[in-house]
Protein backbone atom coordinates (compact mmCIF):
# COMPACT_ATOMS: atom_id res chain seq x y z
CA UNK A 1 0.00 0.00 0.00
CA UNK A 2 0.84 3.28 -0.88
CA UNK A 3 1.91 5.91 1.68
CA UNK A 4 -0.94 8.46 0.38
CA UNK A 5 -3.57 5.73 0.28
CA UNK A 6 -2.75 4.77 4.06
CA UNK A 7 -3.06 7.97 5.16
CA UNK A 8 -6.25 8.61 3.54
CA UNK A 9 -7.21 5.82 5.49
CA UNK A 10 -6.02 6.54 8.56
CA UNK A 11 -7.38 10.08 8.40
CA UNK A 12 -11.08 8.41 7.21
CA UNK A 13 -11.21 5.56 10.05
CA UNK A 14 -10.59 9.18 12.51
CA UNK A 15 -13.48 10.55 10.64
CA UNK A 16 -15.83 7.65 11.04
CA UNK A 17 -14.45 7.42 14.81
CA UNK A 18 -15.41 11.02 15.70
CA UNK A 19 -18.80 10.58 14.15
CA UNK A 20 -19.69 8.02 15.60
CA UNK A 21 -18.21 9.04 19.02
CA UNK A 22 -20.40 12.22 18.88
CA UNK A 23 -23.59 10.29 18.39
CA UNK A 24 -23.19 7.67 20.96
CA UNK A 25 -22.65 10.42 23.46
CA UNK A 26 -25.97 11.87 22.63
CA UNK A 27 -27.76 8.67 24.60
CA UNK A 28 -25.22 8.99 27.68
CA UNK A 29 -28.52 9.82 29.68
CA UNK A 30 -30.08 7.92 32.84
CA UNK A 31 -32.05 4.93 31.99
CA UNK A 32 -29.89 3.73 29.25
CA UNK A 33 -28.64 0.82 29.07
CA UNK A 34 -24.67 0.39 28.66
CA UNK A 35 -25.37 -2.91 26.36
CA UNK A 36 -27.67 -1.01 23.83
CA UNK A 37 -24.90 2.19 23.42
CA UNK A 38 -22.02 -0.46 22.51
CA UNK A 39 -24.26 -1.58 20.27
CA UNK A 40 -25.30 0.92 18.83
CA UNK A 41 -21.87 2.39 18.48
CA UNK A 42 -20.33 -0.54 16.93
CA UNK A 43 -23.29 -0.65 13.95
CA UNK A 44 -22.47 2.91 13.41
CA UNK A 45 -19.13 2.41 12.84
CA UNK A 46 -19.86 -0.96 10.60
CA UNK A 47 -22.55 1.32 8.92
CA UNK A 48 -19.78 4.13 8.17
CA UNK A 49 -16.83 2.10 7.22
CA UNK A 50 -19.19 -0.02 4.62
CA UNK A 51 -19.85 3.05 2.23
CA UNK A 52 -16.12 4.34 2.14
CA UNK A 53 -13.28 2.89 -0.65
CA UNK A 54 -15.64 0.57 -1.97
CA UNK A 55 -13.34 0.54 -5.12
CA UNK A 56 -11.20 -1.34 -3.67
CA UNK A 57 -13.10 -4.19 -3.20
CA UNK A 58 -13.49 -6.35 -0.75
CA UNK A 59 -10.79 -4.90 2.05
CA UNK A 60 -11.09 -5.61 5.61
CA UNK A 61 -12.96 -2.53 7.93
CA UNK A 62 -14.94 -2.06 10.76
CA UNK A 63 -15.04 -2.20 14.44
CA UNK A 64 -10.79 -2.45 15.31
CA UNK A 65 -11.68 -3.00 19.20
CA UNK A 66 -15.74 -3.45 19.91
CA UNK A 67 -17.10 -0.44 21.63
CA UNK A 68 -17.23 -0.17 25.52
CA UNK A 69 -18.67 2.08 28.26
CA UNK A 70 -17.14 1.52 31.56
CA UNK A 71 -19.04 3.13 34.52
CA UNK A 72 -17.77 4.84 37.23
CA UNK A 73 -14.75 2.88 38.91
CA UNK A 74 -14.16 0.35 35.78
CA UNK A 75 -11.32 1.22 33.98
CA UNK A 76 -11.42 -0.38 30.86
CA UNK A 77 -13.02 -3.15 28.09
CA UNK A 78 -17.03 -3.31 29.70
CA UNK A 79 -19.06 -4.41 26.53
CA UNK A 80 -21.79 -6.24 28.37
CA UNK A 81 -24.08 -8.31 26.76
CA UNK A 82 -27.80 -8.62 27.79
CA UNK A 83 -27.49 -10.67 30.82
CA UNK A 84 -24.35 -8.83 32.32
CA UNK A 85 -25.93 -5.20 31.25
CA UNK A 86 -25.89 -1.92 33.33
CA UNK A 87 -28.78 0.73 33.21
CA UNK A 88 -27.01 4.34 33.66
CA UNK A 89 -28.18 6.23 36.65
CA UNK A 90 -28.09 9.77 37.32
CA UNK A 91 -24.37 11.19 37.89
CA UNK A 92 -23.01 7.85 36.48
CA UNK A 93 -19.55 8.55 34.82
CA UNK A 94 -19.55 6.69 31.40
CA UNK A 95 -16.56 6.14 29.68
CA UNK A 96 -16.88 5.93 25.68
CA UNK A 97 -14.12 4.27 23.60
CA UNK A 98 -14.77 3.65 19.97
CA UNK A 99 -12.25 2.55 17.22
CA UNK A 100 -12.38 1.48 13.42
CA UNK A 101 -10.35 0.67 10.82
CA UNK A 102 -10.02 0.68 6.82
CA UNK A 103 -7.92 -2.06 5.56
CA UNK A 104 -6.12 -2.58 8.85
CA UNK A 105 -5.56 1.46 9.04
CA UNK A 106 -7.06 1.93 12.32
CA UNK A 107 -8.06 5.18 14.82
CA UNK A 108 -9.34 5.06 17.88
CA UNK A 109 -10.58 7.66 20.43
CA UNK A 110 -12.44 7.59 24.31
CA UNK A 111 -14.66 10.79 25.66
CA UNK A 112 -16.19 10.84 29.51
CA UNK A 113 -19.46 12.42 29.75
CA UNK A 114 -22.10 11.70 32.79
CA UNK A 115 -25.41 10.88 33.08
CA UNK A 116 -27.54 13.25 34.22
CA UNK A 117 -30.98 14.85 33.31
CA UNK A 118 -29.37 18.57 34.35
CA UNK A 119 -26.84 18.96 31.64
CA UNK A 120 -26.72 22.68 32.28
CA UNK A 121 -25.45 22.21 35.93
CA UNK A 122 -21.88 22.23 36.10
CA UNK A 123 -20.35 18.75 37.86
CA UNK A 124 -17.85 19.09 40.90
CA UNK A 125 -16.25 17.32 43.65
CA UNK A 126 -14.03 13.91 42.70
CA UNK A 127 -16.07 13.19 39.55
CA UNK A 128 -15.05 16.86 38.33
CA UNK A 129 -11.39 15.97 39.51
CA UNK A 130 -10.76 12.49 37.95
CA UNK A 131 -12.47 13.89 34.47
CA UNK A 132 -10.35 17.35 34.30
CA UNK A 133 -7.33 15.53 35.07
CA UNK A 134 -7.97 12.66 32.46
CA UNK A 135 -8.77 15.90 29.82
CA UNK A 136 -5.48 17.56 30.53
CA UNK A 137 -3.89 14.55 30.39
CA UNK A 138 -4.41 13.53 27.08
CA UNK A 139 -4.00 17.03 25.60
CA UNK A 140 -0.80 17.33 27.38
CA UNK A 141 0.18 13.84 25.92
CA UNK A 142 -1.10 14.94 22.34
CA UNK A 143 1.57 17.93 22.58
CA UNK A 144 4.22 15.93 23.30
CA UNK A 145 4.30 13.19 20.52
CA UNK A 146 7.23 14.83 18.64
CA UNK A 147 10.63 13.61 17.29
CA UNK A 148 12.82 13.96 20.10
CA UNK A 149 10.38 13.54 22.85
CA UNK A 150 10.86 10.81 25.32
CA UNK A 151 8.35 8.23 26.44
CA UNK A 152 9.19 8.51 29.60
CA UNK A 153 9.11 12.38 29.26
CA UNK A 154 5.49 11.49 28.50
CA UNK A 155 4.71 9.32 31.65
CA UNK A 156 6.27 11.57 33.80
CA UNK A 157 3.89 14.34 32.48
CA UNK A 158 0.85 12.40 32.44
CA UNK A 159 1.64 11.87 36.25
CA UNK A 160 1.78 15.49 36.99
CA UNK A 161 -1.53 16.14 35.47
CA UNK A 162 -3.29 13.70 37.51
CA UNK A 163 -1.76 14.24 41.02
CA UNK A 164 -2.02 17.56 40.59
CA UNK A 165 -5.55 17.13 40.71
CA UNK A 166 -5.02 14.73 43.62
CA UNK A 167 -5.87 11.76 40.98
CA UNK A 168 -4.12 8.74 39.82
CA UNK A 169 -2.87 7.42 36.50
CA UNK A 170 -5.09 3.98 35.66
CA UNK A 171 -2.90 0.82 35.66
CA UNK A 172 -3.19 -1.00 32.37
CA UNK A 173 -3.77 1.81 30.68
CA UNK A 174 -1.09 2.40 27.80
CA UNK A 175 0.03 4.55 24.78
CA UNK A 176 0.26 2.29 21.95
CA UNK A 177 2.22 2.80 18.58
CA UNK A 178 -0.43 1.45 15.97
CA UNK A 179 0.61 0.14 12.27
CA UNK A 180 -1.40 -1.36 9.77
CA UNK A 181 -2.73 -4.61 11.50
CA UNK A 182 -0.57 -3.61 14.54
CA UNK A 183 -2.79 -2.68 17.16
CA UNK A 184 0.03 -2.09 19.76
CA UNK A 185 3.55 -2.42 18.31
CA UNK A 186 6.89 -2.64 19.31
CA UNK A 187 6.99 1.15 21.06
CA UNK A 188 4.08 0.43 23.38
CA UNK A 189 4.31 1.46 26.88
CA UNK A 190 2.16 1.79 30.09
CA UNK A 191 1.20 5.32 30.87
CA UNK A 192 1.56 4.71 34.62
CA UNK A 193 5.15 4.02 36.32
CA UNK A 194 5.33 0.55 37.60
CA UNK A 195 8.87 -1.10 39.02
CA UNK A 196 7.54 -4.20 37.23
CA UNK A 197 7.02 -2.68 33.96
CA UNK A 198 9.37 -0.25 33.43
CA UNK A 199 8.90 2.57 30.64
CA UNK A 200 10.93 1.82 27.14
CA UNK A 201 13.92 4.42 26.37
CA UNK A 202 13.03 5.56 23.33
CA UNK A 203 11.81 8.49 21.49
CA UNK A 204 9.15 9.62 18.85
CA UNK A 205 10.31 9.38 15.10
CA UNK A 206 8.64 11.24 12.18
CA UNK A 207 5.96 8.67 10.44
CA UNK A 208 5.25 6.51 13.78
CA UNK A 209 1.04 6.66 15.02
CA UNK A 210 -0.21 6.31 18.35
CA UNK A 211 -3.26 5.71 19.95
CA UNK A 212 -2.98 7.75 23.27
CA UNK A 213 -5.28 6.03 26.14
CA UNK A 214 -5.66 8.62 29.28
CA UNK A 215 -6.98 6.99 32.10
CA UNK A 216 -7.00 9.14 35.13
CA UNK A 217 -8.66 7.73 38.68
CA UNK A 218 -10.08 9.64 41.69
CA UNK A 219 -8.85 7.03 43.83
CA UNK A 220 -5.37 5.14 43.69
CA UNK A 221 -5.75 3.55 40.49
CA UNK A 222 -4.24 0.61 41.23
CA UNK A 223 -6.23 -2.11 39.21
CA UNK A 224 -8.02 -5.22 39.74
CA UNK A 225 -10.51 -7.23 37.48
CA UNK A 226 -14.19 -7.02 38.34
CA UNK A 227 -16.84 -9.98 38.53
CA UNK A 228 -17.90 -9.00 34.76
CA UNK A 229 -16.80 -11.72 32.66
CA UNK A 230 -14.46 -10.92 29.89
CA UNK A 231 -16.50 -10.38 26.62
CA UNK A 232 -13.38 -9.06 24.24
CA UNK A 233 -10.82 -11.60 23.02
CA UNK A 234 -8.13 -11.51 20.82
CA UNK A 235 -6.50 -14.05 17.99
CA UNK A 236 -2.53 -14.74 19.05
CA UNK A 237 -1.70 -15.31 15.67
CA UNK A 238 1.47 -15.97 16.16
CA UNK A 239 0.84 -19.54 18.54
CA UNK A 240 -0.38 -22.84 17.39
CA UNK A 241 -1.70 -25.43 19.35
CA UNK A 242 -3.17 -29.01 19.20
CA UNK A 243 -6.86 -28.37 20.63
CA UNK A 244 -8.12 -31.87 22.08
CA UNK A 245 -11.88 -31.10 22.56
CA UNK A 246 -14.00 -30.74 19.33
CA UNK A 247 -15.74 -28.00 20.69
CA UNK A 248 -12.52 -25.69 20.93
CA UNK A 249 -11.72 -26.65 17.37
CA UNK A 250 -14.89 -26.23 15.92
CA UNK A 251 -14.87 -22.59 18.04
CA UNK A 252 -11.46 -21.89 16.72
CA UNK A 253 -12.41 -22.12 12.93
CA UNK A 254 -15.27 -20.06 13.05
CA UNK A 255 -13.29 -17.47 15.13
CA UNK A 256 -10.12 -17.85 12.26
CA UNK A 257 -12.64 -17.30 9.59
CA UNK A 258 -14.47 -14.64 10.84
CA UNK A 259 -11.55 -12.96 12.67
CA UNK A 260 -7.91 -11.89 11.78
CA UNK A 261 -5.83 -9.63 14.27
CA UNK A 262 -8.22 -7.16 15.70
CA UNK A 263 -10.29 -8.18 18.93
CA UNK A 264 -13.90 -9.42 18.92
CA UNK A 265 -17.03 -9.86 20.78
CA UNK A 266 -17.28 -13.58 21.73
CA UNK A 267 -20.79 -13.50 22.21
CA UNK A 268 -20.85 -12.70 18.16
CA UNK A 269 -18.71 -15.91 17.60
CA UNK A 270 -20.18 -18.34 19.59
CA UNK A 271 -24.12 -16.93 19.25
CA UNK A 272 -26.68 -19.33 21.30
CA UNK A 273 -24.45 -22.03 20.82
CA UNK A 274 -23.71 -23.91 24.06
CA UNK A 275 -21.28 -25.97 22.17
CA UNK A 276 -19.19 -23.06 21.04
CA UNK A 277 -18.84 -21.63 24.77
CA UNK A 278 -17.68 -25.01 25.67
CA UNK A 279 -14.70 -24.33 23.88
CA UNK A 280 -13.86 -20.61 24.94
CA UNK A 281 -11.28 -22.32 28.34
CA UNK A 282 -9.56 -24.50 26.47
CA UNK A 283 -8.62 -21.74 23.77
CA UNK A 284 -7.52 -19.51 26.64
CA UNK A 285 -5.63 -22.17 28.50
CA UNK A 286 -3.40 -22.72 24.95
CA UNK A 287 -2.73 -19.12 24.56
CA UNK A 288 -4.72 -19.08 21.21
CA UNK A 289 -7.68 -16.58 22.29
CA UNK A 290 -6.56 -13.61 24.94
CA UNK A 291 -9.17 -12.27 26.83
CA UNK A 292 -9.40 -8.43 27.86
CA UNK A 293 -9.89 -8.36 31.77
CA UNK A 294 -13.15 -5.77 33.04
CA UNK A 295 -10.88 -3.94 35.30
CA UNK A 296 -11.53 -1.46 37.76
CA UNK A 297 -9.99 0.91 40.40
CA UNK A 298 -9.59 -1.27 44.06
CA UNK A 299 -10.74 1.91 45.81
CA UNK A 300 -14.07 1.92 47.47
CA UNK A 301 -16.02 4.79 48.10
CA UNK A 302 -16.27 8.14 46.18
CA UNK A 303 -13.94 6.76 43.37
CA UNK A 304 -14.73 7.80 40.04
CA UNK A 305 -12.19 6.53 36.25
CA UNK A 306 -12.30 9.59 33.50
CA UNK A 307 -11.00 8.64 30.20
CA UNK A 308 -9.92 10.39 26.74
CA UNK A 309 -8.19 8.78 24.07
CA UNK A 310 -6.90 10.03 20.67
CA UNK A 311 -5.18 9.03 18.04
CA UNK A 312 -2.08 11.24 16.56
CA UNK A 313 0.60 11.04 14.22
CA UNK A 314 4.43 12.18 14.93
CA UNK A 315 5.04 14.47 11.91
CA UNK A 316 8.29 16.15 11.45
CA UNK A 317 6.83 19.25 12.44
CA UNK A 318 5.00 18.16 15.45
CA UNK A 319 1.80 16.04 16.57
CA UNK A 320 -0.73 16.02 14.03
CA UNK A 321 -3.46 14.52 15.81
CA UNK A 322 -5.87 12.68 13.73
CA UNK A 323 -9.21 11.85 15.89
CA UNK A 324 -10.50 15.44 17.13
CA UNK A 325 -10.66 16.61 20.49
CA UNK A 326 -14.27 17.34 21.74
CA UNK A 327 -15.31 19.85 24.33
CA UNK A 328 -14.64 19.08 27.70
CA UNK A 329 -17.74 17.94 29.93
CA UNK A 330 -19.48 20.70 31.82
CA UNK A 331 -17.45 19.75 35.27
CA UNK A 332 -15.82 22.71 37.36
CA UNK A 333 -12.65 21.34 39.62
CA UNK A 334 -11.19 23.88 42.13
CA UNK A 335 -7.76 22.70 40.73
CA UNK A 336 -6.26 25.15 37.97
CA UNK A 337 -3.32 24.42 35.65
CA UNK A 338 -0.95 27.72 36.13
CA UNK A 339 -0.04 28.98 32.70
CA UNK A 340 3.49 29.13 34.06
CA UNK A 341 3.66 25.55 35.60
CA UNK A 342 5.39 22.72 33.50
CA UNK A 343 2.09 21.06 32.72
CA UNK A 344 0.75 24.59 31.39
CA UNK A 345 3.32 24.88 29.60
CA UNK A 346 3.31 22.01 27.11
CA UNK A 347 -0.48 22.78 27.21
CA UNK A 348 0.53 26.42 25.68
CA UNK A 349 2.17 23.91 22.72
CA UNK A 350 0.30 23.66 19.21
CA UNK A 351 -0.62 20.79 17.97
CA UNK A 352 -2.52 20.63 14.37
CA UNK A 353 -5.35 18.93 13.57
CA UNK A 354 -5.20 16.42 10.22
Amino acid sequence: MDIQNSDSKYRTAAAIVDQVLKQALVVVVPGMSVAAICSYADQLVEANCAVVFRKEGSIERGVAFPTTVSVNRIIQNYTPGPDDDYVLREGDVAKIDVSAHIDGCMAAAAHTAVATNAPGTAVTGRRADAISAAYYACEVAVRMIRPGQSARNVVKALGLVASGFGCAVAADTYTCQIDRFVVSGKNTFANRFDPDMPVPDFTFETGETYTIDCTISSGNGVARESAHSPTVFQRDVSRQHSLKLRTSRTLFSEVCRRYSVFPFLMRDAVGDSAALKAGISECVRSQLLAPFAVTMDKEHGDTYVAQFKATVSCHYSGPVRLTRALPMPNVESATVIPPTSEVGQILALECEQA
